[in-house]
């Protein structure tokens, strides 16, 4: 095996170690058996290709044709061909698993299970580093180079994994760093000359180099630095790197008020997890107290409304849950009961959020890493996950009737602990709508019953999840023209609505009821995933109301102060499909309801084209796409053929060009030009470059050094050219001694003719493969590219290295000591 070969092996070999601190970050080894195999599958046709000395570029490409055959292999999306090939489908899948695994990067906690998003990503990623690690460590001889990609996936598991990291597959992939180097470097040793020391000394063969021992240091050095840089991050101290790396905060996110830069917005999370194609489960509650009646498991919301909607405030004055959570206070007349319940949170929520019920007053299993808002009842951690834990909720049942709340107090606008949560931006829609709502009401919560049962299926409104990217309420007048949407939406407008009316109010995201149930547990999806409003009322706190059409969300509750829609104790089955997403039962009941997409350009909520035309453009889109991409790879590879078509063309036609001539008496049937030597000097250099050229594409031997006439010598005893074939060649033999050696050169009227036969017998000895390559792929066109590219690039080399020549004598600490001792 030559040492080009053997290099290909040990890249592939490097990228996978390189690869193998993901472990950290999958539960099973699912990755890492499809990475290895896509890796060797890529790994053999490099060798294969190469093995037939094809073009520098070729082994690199076959490689990524590799990568993509074994992706469709792999992760198939059942429209390819025979099962393997892909198609436009296949690469659209391709984009659906890379759009799931972006959104599933912020949901989950490390290590993650078998998902299909973060599969095709581990794969993909590890195919992508070992044609980059290929392609500057076997093509380009830079294996140093290779070090910035098995860098880049070597470190995700130090920047995405929150526990400690098993150090041994870091030490793996840095071994496979210098493995890589050391083959490289052996094989330029061994091509130096006599051993020597830094003086030029020789060195005998039993005497230890100088040379070789620093070396031996330097190398030594580089292990252990490769070992140990990667284990820093694990000796820290814990939260040195959320430090580092915490941002301004602020915005609607995953993280407890942005403190620790893990912001993702709640409605991003909630509109991507509801328009997955399956359920996962995410919390399974088991009911300890038997509460017959339980409403939504909570655990964040959203208090302040910019012109751009809902977002977090950052969390500040929050205690331990260890030092105890401090309980609702209710009025006197309120009737309480106290509930517990048992929650489990799966792998697949991995939030800085507690999910609990409103109006909790105890927590167990939950330890200080945990933080109590008393502001907003959440609880929260800026170090640690929900995933995987399991703890215990006690909280607190109130019984509230209408007429409880008509006669509760006025909210004071100056009440510090509501401040922000009655201002809402200035909007004449929404202040319209307002007025028309509440006009007549005199009680607050006559006020919030109006405005909440605006948001009826009576009144035309229609649940659903894919109403394109206003998902936090901003288009707020677009929403109520076209009144569909989900329930990030309803809840979102229901806010701005009773902020309108200078009513107190948030937004709250958490679990509604549904899912499977088997006794006493019950397991909620992502599909139950849910968002509703909660209303502040002096002397009762802050209550949910839920604006979202009850028919549509499976599990829905009505509290005792709202008149219910439909019962609380539904079919689970039949709740769980009513979240399922394109579920939209209510669609068909007033579809007039719905404004005209086609007489509002700035609808956010509609996309002007019906969906048959919208999927029919979408599928001219992706094909032209294709179409063209497919015309762009087909100009690519033929481009050595019409580069040397053209290089024919223009040489044949100027040997073909019709001179000025006279009869040479010396030489018959030769013509002697008449005018400038120079066009029949270059006439037969034409033709002579053409015949050099085709007997490469033939594989007939070339030599630089031959004259004309032994070149022709071998072709017609060697070769054995015969007849017309003959004749062609010694006329161009004849033509091009004269162009190069006589004074006044010779052009004969038949060099173009002379070539074609040449070629012509050429062709008809040479085997079906050689044809077929010198028409598509021709040696001569790839030699010369191959020529021009390492020329360039010696000639890049030669000047980087006088730059950086340059650079280190003009910062040299030699030369600065030298400079201060002149001094």
């Amino acid at each position: 095996m030559n040492q080009r070969k053997h290099l290909t092996l040990i890249a592939a070999g490097s990228a996978f170690l390189s690869a193998l601190p993901l472990i950290n970050v999958f539960e099973e080894i699912t990755w890492a058996i499809r990475a290895f195999l896509v890796v060797a599958a890529m790994c053999g046709v490099a060798l294969l290709v190469r093995s037939l000395r094809a073009p520098s570029w070729a082994p690199s490409a076959a490689m990524a044709v590799a990568a993509l055959f074994g992706l469709t292999w792999l992760y198939p999306s059942s429209q390819e061909f025979i099962g393997i090939i892909p198609t436009p489908g296949t690469i659209k899948h391709f984009g659906s698993l890379l759009s799931t695994a972006s959104t599933e990067m912020s949901e989950f906690a490390t290590p993650v299970g078998d998902r299909p998003g973060f599969l095709f990503l581990a794969t993909l990623g590890v195919a992508v580093v070992a044609l980059v690690v290929d392609l500057f460590a076997v093509v380009l001889r830079r294996p140093a180079l290779a070090g910035l990609p098995m860098l880049a996936i070597y470190s995700v598991p130090v920047t995405v994994t929150t526990e400690s990291t098993n150090w041994f597959p870091f030490v793996l992939g840095a071994v496979g760093f210098l493995w890589l180097l050391v083959t490289d470097n052996v094989d330029r040793v061994r091509r130096f000359g006599r051993r020597f020391t830094g003086d030029g000394r020789d060195v005998d063969l039993w005497e230890p180099s100088p040379l070789a021992a620093a070396g031996q240091r330097l190398g030594a050095v580089g292990v252990i630095a490769a070992v140990l840089l990667p284990l820093i991050p694990f000796a820290m101290p814990a939260g040195v790197i959320d430090q580092l790396g915490s941002g301004a905060g602020g915005g609607g996110g995953i993280g407890p008020g942005g403190k620790n830069g893990k912001q993702v917005s709640m409605f991003a999370l909630l509109s991507g997890q509801l328009n997955r194609d399956k359920a996962f489960d995410m919390v399974k509650v088991t009911n300890v107290s038997n509460d017959p009646n339980p409403y939504y498991l909570r655990f964040n919301v959203l208090e302040e409304l910019t012109s751009r909607g809902f977002n977090q405030k950052p969390i500040t004055g929050g205690k331990t849950v260890g030092s105890g959570l401090a309980a609702p206070v209710w009025d006197p007349s309120v009737k309480t009961t106290t509930q517990k319940a048992s929650i489990e949170i799966t792998n697949d929520l991995a939030i800085y959020f507690l999910p609990i019920y409103t109006w909790p007053t105890k927590l167990e299993k939950v330890d200080n890493n945990w933080s109590f808002d008393a502001n907003t009842a959440v609880v929260y951690s800026s170090k640690q996950t929900t995933a995987k834990k399991k703890y215990t909720v006690e909280y607190t049942r109130a019984e509230i009737s209408p007429d409880d709340l008509r006669k509760a107090p006025a909210v004071k606008e100056n009440d510090p602990a509501l401040r922000g949560t009655m201002m809402a931006p200035a909007n004449k829609v929404v202040t319209d709508k307002v007025a028309e709502l509440t006009k007549g009401k005199t009680t607050q919560y006559d006020k919030v019953k109006a405005i909440w049962e605006y948001f009826s299926v009576a009144n035309g409104f229609a649940y659903d999840t894919s109403t394109g990217a206003d998902t936090s309420g901003t288009g707020i007048a677009d929403f109520l023209k076209n009144k569909r949407g989900y329930c990030a939406q309803y809840a979102a407008a229901f806010g701005w609505l009773l902020r309108e009316a200078k009513i107190p109010s948030r937004v709250a995201f958490g679990f509604a009821r549904g899912g499977t149930r088997q006794g006493q547990t019950m397991t909620l999806t992502n599909f139950n995933l849910h968002a509703w409003t909660e209303v502040y009322f002096a002397g009762y706190g802050w209550l949910p109301f839920d604006a979202t059409p009850s028919q549509s969300i499976g599990g829905s509750v009505s509290p005792s102060y709202l008149p219910s829609e439909t019962s609380d104790t539904g079919d689970p089955v039949d709740e769980n499909l009513r979240n399922r997403p394109g579920a939209n039962p209510t669609s068909s009941v007033d579809p007039g309801a719905v404004g005209d997409p086609g007489n509002n350009p700035g609808d956010t909520g509609g996309t002007g084209v019906t969906g048959d035309t919208g999927s029919l453009l979408a599928t001219a889109a992706v094909a032209g796409g294709w179409l063209l991409g497919g015309l762009l790879i087909v100009a690519l590879l033929l481009s050595p053929a019409l580069v040397r078509g053209r290089t024919r063309r223009t040489r044949l036609q100027s040997a073909a060009a019709a001179p000025k001539l006279a009869p040479d008496e010396a030489a018959p049937g030769v013509m002697v030009l008449v005018g400038e030597d120079h066009v029949a000097r270059s006439q037969a250099h034409h033709a002579w470059d053409e015949l050099v050229d085709t007997m490469i594409d033939y594989h007939v031997p070339t030599d630089d050094a031959e004259t004309p006439r032994a070149t022709v010598t071998r072709l017609v005893t060697k070769e054995r050219l015969r007849d017309q074939a003959e004749q062609g060649v010694r006329l161009l033999s004849t033509v091009e001694e004269h162009a190069r050696y006589a004074r006044h050169p010779l052009t004969g009227g038949q060099l173009r003719s002379a070539v074609d036969d040449v070629r012509t017998a050429f062709a008809a000895r040479a085997s079906r493969k050689t044809r077929i390559l010198a028409v598509l792929l021709p040696p001569s066109v790839l030699r010369r590219w191959r020529a021009t590219t390492s020329q360039r690039s010696s000639t890049a080399s030669l000047w980087l290295g006088r730059g950086w020549d340059k650079l280190m004598r003009a910062i040299s600490v030699r030369r600065f000591v030298a400079r201060r001792a002149d001094r």
